[in-house]
C-alpha cells in the first residue's frame, strides 16, 4: 500500500496523534508499505531518519492560506507518490484541507477520530464565560448550535461523511460518529496501544523521597479542564481520613481554578500538583500511587487507565465516555466503575478498602494489534 498521512502535529510537537503518525509510519514502512507524511509546522522537521518523508505546512500563514496550502500538499504528494489513500488524522484542520486535496488528487480518505472538535471549542467559550456547558452526549443531541461551533459541526461531518472509512480509539466514540450521520458498517475501533515507561525509580524509594511513607496516595494524571471534574474529588478529601494525599499531574486552562480551591478549602497540606510530568516520572508516580481516580464527564478513551494499569494501579472511573470499556479491557481488579458526580457513591468507596495492586495483561493494547488491525481496515478499501 502506498499511504499518505495527514496531521496537524508532529514529532517532537507534544500530543498523542503526533506520537501516533510517527510510530505507524515506522512500522507500515517496516511492513512494506510506502508512506509520506504532510503536517504543520512552524519550522521544517527532521524525520530523525525515518525511511519516509515528512512534508510540513508553516501555522505562521493566515489559516485560509495555510488551509489552501495543507490541501495542495496533500494533494501534489497524493499525485507523486500515487497514494493509495490519505489517512486523515482528524476531521477539521487536517479534515477539512486533506479531504479537499484528496478529492483534488480523486484519492479516498480514512479518517480517524478521537473527539468532537465542535464540542471542546464550545467547552473552551463555555469556560470562558463562567458557564459548565453540556456534556458530549447532551451537546450532539441538542439543536441548533451558532456561530463558530455550528460551521465546526458542519466540517467534522462533511469530511468524516466522506471518508470511506473511520477509525476511533472506543466503542463510545463510534456511537458519537453515528451520532453525526455515518453509518455504523464503515466505522472500525481499534485501540490505541499503551507504550511502555523508561526505568526510573522504585516505589519505596519514591514514596521515602517524596515524603509519603506514612500517607495513601490518590493520583490522576489530566489536562486541566472542566469536564475532567478534578475538583469533585478535591471537594471530597475534608470527608477522607488525614492520610490520604490527593497528587494531581497536568496543567491547562482550568488548573488555576482547582489551585484556588484548594487554598479556599485550606488543602494545601492534602494535594500535591506536580505539572506535566514525562514517561519516567508518570511511571514512578504510577508506581507509588495506591489508586488512579478519573471522574471525567468525558473521555474518548482514557489511556491514562490502562497505563496505570501497565504499573500495577488499580482505578476509580465515572460512568461517562469511554471510561466504562476500561473495565471490560482490564477486568473488575483493575477498574471499579462509578456514577458521576455521585457525591456519596465516590465516598463510600474511597472510604472503603482500597483495591490490592493489580496485574493486567490487556493483548487488545499491544502495538502490534493496533497496527495489525489498521493494516486490515486500510487494506479492506
Amino acid at each position: 500500500m502506498k499511504i499518505l498521512f495527514a496531521t496537524g502535529i508532529y514529532p517532537p510537537d507534544a500530543g498523542g496523534p503526533a506520537t501516533y503518525v510517527r510510530s505507524m509510519a515506522r512500522a507500515f514502512v517496516e511492513r512494506g508499505h510506502t508512506v509520506e507524511v504532510v503536517c504543520y509546522a512552524d519550522v521544517v522537521k527532521s524525520t530523525g531518519g525515518d525511511p519516509f518523508s515528512v512534508h510540513c505546512v508553516s501555522r505562521s500563514l493566515l489559516l485560509p492560506i495555510r488551509y489552501a496550502v495543507f490541501a495542495w500538499k496533500v494533494f501534489s504528494r497524493a499525485m507523486v507518490m500515487k497514494a493509495d489513500f490519505v489517512y486523515l488524522q482528524g476531521p477539521v484542520s487536517e479534515g477539512f484541507p486533506g479531504t479537499l486535496g484528496a478529492m483534488l488528487a480523486r484519492k479516498p480518505t480514512v479518517m480517524k477520530v478521537v473527539g468532537d472538535y465542535a464540542w471542546e471549542i464550545y467547552q473552551g467559550a463555555c469556560v470562558k464565560s463562567g458557564d459548565t456547558g453540556e456534556l458530549l452526549y447532551e451537546f450532539i443531541t441538542k439543536r441548533p448550535h451558532a456561530g463558530k461551533v455550528k460551521w465546526l459541526e458542519h466540517i467534522e461531518r462533511w469530511t468524516a461523511k466522506h471518508a470511506k472509512s473511520i477509525v476511533v480509539p472506543s466503542q463510545y466514540l463510534k456511537n458519537i460518529v453515528q451520532l453525526w450521520g455515518v453509518p455504523k458498517e464503515k466505522i472500525s475501533v481499534i485501540y490505541n496501544a499503551i507504550s511502555d515507561f523508561p526505568a526510573g525509580t522504585d516505589r519505596a524509594s519514591f514514596r521515602g523521597a517524596q515524603g509519603l511513607d506514612a500517607s495513601r496516595v490518590l493520583f490522576t494524571a489530566v489536562r486541566a479542564v472542566p469536564w475532567k471534574q478534578i475538583d469533585f474529588i478535591i471537594h471530597l478529601l475534608p470527608d477522607l481520613p488525614r492520610d490520604v494525599i490527593f497528587v494531581i499531574a497536568g496543567d491547562g486552562p482550568r488548573l488555576s481554578s482547582w489551585k484556588a480551591g484548594v487554598e479556599r478549602s485550606h488543602l494545601q497540606d492534602r494535594v500535591r500538583f506536580v505539572g506535566r510530568c514525562d514517561r519516567m516520572r508518570m511511571g514512578e508516580w504510577y508506581r507509588a500511587a495506591d489508586l488512579f481516580v478519573l471522574p471525567s464527564g468525558y473521555e474518548g478513551f482514557p489511556h491514562v487507565i490502562p497505563e496505570a494499569a501497565s504499573q500495577g494501579l488499580p482505578s476509580f472511573v465515572s460512568d461517562q465516555g469511554g471510561n466504562p470499556e476500561t473495565k471490560t479491557l482490564l477486568g473488575s481488579v483493575c477498574v471499579t466503575v462509578l456514577p458521576y458526580l455521585d457525591r456519596e457513591k465516590w465516598l463510600a468507596a474511597l472510604k472503603a478498602t482500597w483495591p490490592e495492586r493489580c496485574a493486567s495483561h490487556a493483548d487488545v493494547l499491544q502495538f502490534d494489534h493496533m497496527v495489525t488491525s489498521t493494516e486490515k481496515v486500510l487494506q479492506s478499501l
